[in-house]
């Protein structure tokens, strides 16, 4: 940081706004609010010519929200947009990245550059976001690869440990410039100027009834509901000119030692703003007054960088590294906010739910489809992708809006899970719809089973068939060519009563035996399927073998599992000897925070699970899969006071646990359902490991990371440091020997205690009132996550490290699993099993298989998340035409090497690749 600001020679105002899309109201109710203020912005930038332009945070969103309402005025948004008066993108939407998977980061600046396109949009270079509570490291990689190499953000990145501007590196060593702003970040002409000239105050927020040339309005009656508030509805256009200089010579003094340039970057707005149409005379009367001193300049952004670049020494420049999570040590209003990764789980499950659905089972089961023939739904997924990014705004899918915003984004996830289903399900028609019938007789049952993960695997999969009633049938096998001996265990067989429904009649009864097993399939084709015929069997099979070994114990050939009197788990693993004890406890603390902060009551009260008495039973009993159960109550306080202490008064919270074994698998996989009842409270399930390290190890975005486990003293901080950091799908430990990982499904919180036991936290809730930063909503709200909660998680005890255990492989398998359909005999021409492709390295992870956007080809997507190289191998089941590297806008880079069925590629260490495959046929 500079002694002082003297060094500042150039002032570049920008004005902008912050749109949260829906954050204190709903949508529609916010949409309002963009109506009025891009109706200002046109009416400016109409009359006054001199108004350079106005960037509109970012996002491109806005304009679709606009024209939907307006079409009648997208003439002359196009105009301005092509002007480049009103600045739109990169992004799609400004989302809390730790809450979403790799691939709706990508999608996000995809459909920014879209939508930029759509509307004539000029080409940025900056990629500025006033959003998302730390960033993910392999970011400035992804920029680069949308052509964007400057980066702007504020959260996440601590006053300390570089001047305004330096370099962010991701972990392959892709770099962007980057800024950080200073103190006041995006609002410093805003609130240092701006408000002082036109309002005459800094940050008070008092307002004096009729001291201004404007007029409040509010609604007042029954229909409006109770505390409305007031809005300005027409706006006070005066300011005070003999504020300007001292207001500019502050601003200047407090924000100008943080730049390391000579240009300063001077941001008018603040969230929800409109543009103030004297914002030109303001500035023109600035550079009257210090003529000689600065220029000021009314600009973008991209003008600023440019101006920055022709400065700036890159190679004196400050290089940071990969995620930018750091709490606050030096600075003001540029706090990390980093616990909306726990806030309002429930949502968070759902985003991976339908992200899940989306990108792994829809996208790669239409591309296979597609290769036979099948009609690309391209429409369909642009609809279920704007339904999703559109969920994506920060305040949304960071959990810190009221419930009507909230009950808005489960509308919209229905929406995602709907239409991914659909096209799941129809891409597995068309396959076995065209499945070659020659040698099948006419009542042929058939079995298709379809492994969207491209890789051979063996898999338990449980499944429900109907066998006509005319086979007089109590239970079936299966039979192919691929998998001669399959291994059954029976769940239930029963008559049942079923539909068929047809297009071409009226629905008809169909008589059945129902019967629900479990078979274990091997050698499954990886990205493709496999059909088994179904062969009715006249008796149930007597064979009982069963992995429970005891009343509370359950064991395979890699584990034994043994349920505790409390609930919690004992898991040996039977191949070295080491035991993880008293595993799945919960502990709960109070809350008196809020979406963005996790605060503890002054005298708070911490309770755990340890030594209750639990019901244990066994839920199903088998050589495939055993499961037991239990149930137990905890007591917790009702609720916080305050933020003092926690309520005298307790309530029972229920808690139900099942534990499923599966044969041949060191994952024992986790159910716990939790009828919450307490409010303001923070529970957490926790699993001692005894390890002896002092990191973790996590996946992240097109990324596996290690975090330490002690947390720094932050005495005389701005932020209080924590402990909790993100994950995407696992978290694990290890000691060289011996390792735990936890696989969780949509929970992004975990923590690891510095202590003897270095047991895991995994947040299931965080529940609080409801405030937003000044007012405090209904405390009965959905963040306080009531009633009954269910969660998913898996435990994995193994050797070594991460990468020894294949963690990354075994959260994937268990996280996606394959698809089944029951169908009858069709007359095409399709085998009996096929795959579109498989790729043999099991340290690569591919995240995306999809059409490609021009649909020609399909586009494949792969990160390397070891520090070494390595070989990418790729078999393909057709022949293919061509292969070409791309970016991920799917902009072509260069060709690939290939032989007719397939090609290797060495993919350098923490890098991201995507390649464009074309087939022949």
């Amino acid at each position: 940081m500079k002694p002082d600001a003297s060094h500042i020679k150039k002032i570049k105002v920008v004005s902008n706004t912050h749109w949260d899309r829906e954050w204190k109201r709903s949508f529609e109710k916010t949409r309002r609010l963009l109506l009025d203020m891009i109706d200002a912005v046109v009416e400016i930038l109409e009359k006054n010519p001199d108004y350079h332009s106005i960037t509109l945070d970012g996002q491109s969103i806005l304009i679709d929200d606009y024209l939907e309402i307006k079409p009648e005025r997208t003439e002359i948004i196009k105009k301005l947009i092509s002007e480049g008066r009103i600045i739109i993108g990169p992004y799609y939407t400004l989302a809390e990245q730790f809450s979403i998977s790799h691939e709706p980061i990508v999608r996000n600046f995809m459909f920014g550059k879209k939508t930029m396109k759509k509307y004539g949009a000029k080409a940025v270079t900056v990629a500025y976001t006033p959003s998302s509570w730390g960033q993910t490291g392999q970011l400035p990689q992804i920029l680069k690869e949308f052509d964007l190499d400057k980066m702007m953000f504020y959260r996440g990145i601590s006053h300390d440990e570089a001047d305004a501007i330096y370099i962010w590196s991701a972990p392959d060593g892709t770099k962007v410039l980057a800024s950080r702003y200073a103190i006041y970040a995006r609002y410093n002409w805003y609130y240092l100027v701006h408000r002082i000239v036109t309002r005459g105050q800094k940050f008070e927020r008092n307002y004096s009834w009729g001291n201004y040339d404007e007029i409040p309005f509010k609604m007042t009656d029954d229909f409006a509901g109770e505390d409305q508030e007031f809005y300005i509805r027409t706006q006070a256009v005066k300011y005070d000119k003999n504020l300007i200089k001292s207001a500019i010579e502050g601003m200047i003094e407090v924000e100008g030692p943080h730049y390391n340039t000579d240009v300063f970057l001077g941001m008018n707005g603040h969230d929800l703003s409109s543009p103030y149409s004297e914002e030109t005379a303001i500035i023109s009367h600035a550079k009257e007054i210090f003529e000689g001193k600065y220029t000021i300049e009314h600009t973008d952004l991209e003008d600023y960088w440019q101006e920055v670049e022709k400065s700036i020494e890159i190679d004196k420049l400050k290089v940071l590294v990969g995620e930018r999570r750091a709490y606050l040590k030096e600075g003001k209003y540029t706090q990390l906010f980093g616990d909306t990764i726990s806030a309002r789980t429930y949502l968070k499950q759902k985003d991976y739910n339908v992200t899940t659905k989306l990108v792994y089972y829809a996208e790669p089961m239409a591309a296979m489809a597609s290769a036979y023939g099948f009609k690309h739904p391209s429409t369909y997924f642009e609809r279920g992708w704007r339904y999703l990014l559109s969920n994506h705004t920060h305040d949304s899918n960071g959990g810190c809006s009221p419930d009507e915003v909230c009950e808005d984004m489960e509308y919209r996830y229905r929406k995602v899970n709907d239409i991914a289903d659909i096209i799941s399900e129809n891409a597995m028609a068309f396959v076995a719809d065209n499945l070659l019938g020659e040698g099948l007789e006419k009542d042929a049952m058939l079995f298709v089973v379809y492994n969207p993960l491209p890789f051979e695997r063996d898999v338990v999969i449980k499944a429900n068939i109907d066998i006509p009633e005319k086979f007089n049938a109590q239970f079936i096998s299966l039979e192919s060519e691929n998998d001669k001996d399959v291994e059954y265990q029976i769940i239930s067989s029963k008559q049942v009563k079923k539909y068929i429904d047809s297009a071409c009649d009226l629905s008809s009864n169909f008589l059945s035996t129902q019967v629900k097993l479990y078979a274990n399939l091997k050698r499954l084709p990886g990205m493709g399927y496999r059909v088994y015929r179904i062969l009715p069997e006249a008796a149930l099979p007597m064979k009982r073998n069963t992995m429970v070994t005891g009343l509370l114990t359950m064991e395979n050939d890699l584990i034994k599992v043994s349920v505790n009197p409390d609930g919690t788990v004992n898991i040996l693993n039977k191949r070295n000897g080491r035991m993880f004890e008293r595993l799945n406890y919960i502990t709960d603390e109070g809350e008196c925070g809020d979406p963005w902060n996790h605060r503890k009551p002054i005298y708070d009260e911490k309770y755990n699970s340890i030594g209750v008495s639990a019901n244990i039973y066994t839920v199903e009993s088998g050589p495939l899969v055993s499961v037991m159960g239990a149930q137990y109550v905890i007591c917790l306080p009702c609720e916080t006071i305050g933020n003092e202490a926690r309520s005298k008064r307790m309530v029972e919270v229920p808690v139900k646990v099942e534990y499923t074994l599966t044969k041949n698998s060191n994952v024992l996989k986790v159910k716990t359902i939790i009828d919450n009842r307490a409010k303001d409270h923070w529970l957490r399930v926790n699993f001692p490991t005894a390890l002896k390290t002092d990191e973790s190890w996590t996946d992240s975005h097109f990324d596996i990371l290690n975090h330490k486990i002690e947390v720094p003293d932050s005495t005389g901080w701005m932020e209080e440091a924590r402990g909790t950091h993100p994950l995407r799908t696992f978290v694990s430990l290890s000691d060289g020997k011996n390792g735990l990982s936890i696989i969780s499904k949509g929970l992004f919180e975990y923590e690891v205690f510095d202590n003897d036991d270095k047991a895991v936290a995994l947040t299931l809730i965080r529940a609080f009132n409801m405030s937003l930063m000044t007012e405090v909503q209904n405390s009965n709200a959905k963040s306080q996550c009531q009633g009954n909660q269910a969660f998913e998680y898996a435990i994995c005890v193994h050797e070594g490290d991460w990468t020894d255990a294949e963690i990354q492989r075994a959260s994937i398998e268990y996280l996606i699993p394959v698809r089944s359909a029951m169908s009858g005999r069709a007359n095409g021409n399709l085998p009996h099993q096929a795959n579109l492709f498989e790729q043999k390295n099991r340290n690569l992870q591919i995240t995306c298989i999809k059409q490609a956007e021009d649909g020609i080809g399909i586009i494949i997507r792969l990160f390397n998340p070891l520090q070494e190289n390595q070989n990418a191998e790729f078999i393909f089941g057709q022949k293919i035409n061509s292969i070409k590297q791309c970016n991920m806008d799917e902009k072509e880079i260069t060709e690939v090497a290939f032989n007719e069925t397939g090609f290797s590629y060495n993919i350098q260490a923490k890098k991201i690749v995507t390649f464009r495959v074309v087939f022949k046929d």
